[in-house]
């Protein structure tokens, strides 16, 4: 199954009303499920190409050794637009995966109508993942990055 396609998937479920989507293409399971509450003892998304054992993340009874689920949170797109992972033309990223991030620090950038608007972090954590490339269309609610709480 193309990573692209997961993520083309993950992004669908997050903008739709559905609460899960399960989904077998060439002998690969995918089941996506809408977190609803900010309760860190329910299952955490999992990073792409990573199993379930391998990330940290909670796996159901009987299907292997369960270990305890990290805290995630995402970072969405506070509006429709351009996404920049860098301040400037020519500059570098201002954040990458595995940096941590201080609460309120400014983490991308989103140019609607002509008008640059900075992405901050709403909260302290290491990157775990960054979802869209730098000049990307994003839409607002999208997620752009997920965060691990650290400590």
């Amino acid at each position: 199954m193309d990573l692209n396609f997961v993520r083309e998937l993950i992004e669908t479920v997050a903008r739709s009303p559905i609460g899960e989507l399960k989904i077998e293409r060439g002998g690969l399971r995918v089941r996506i499920v809408r977190q609803t509450s900010p309760n860190p003892t329910t299952s955490q998304p999992l990073p792409l190409g990573q199993p379930a054992s391998a990330c940290g993340a909670a796996v159901p009874e009987g299907s292997g050794p369960t270990v305890a689920a990290s805290a995630r949170h995402s970072i969405r797109a506070p509006l429709t637009g351009v996404f920049y992972r860098s301040a400037g033309e020519n500059e570098p990223p201002l954040v990458s995966v595995g940096d941590v991030v201080e609460e309120g620090q400014k983490i991308g950038v989103l140019e609607a109508m002509k008008t640059f608007n900075v992405v901050e972090s709403d909260r302290a954590g290491r990157i775990v993942e960054i979802a869209f490339e730098d000049h990307a269309a994003v839409q607002s609610g999208d997620v752009l990055f997920v965060l691990e709480e650290i400590g």
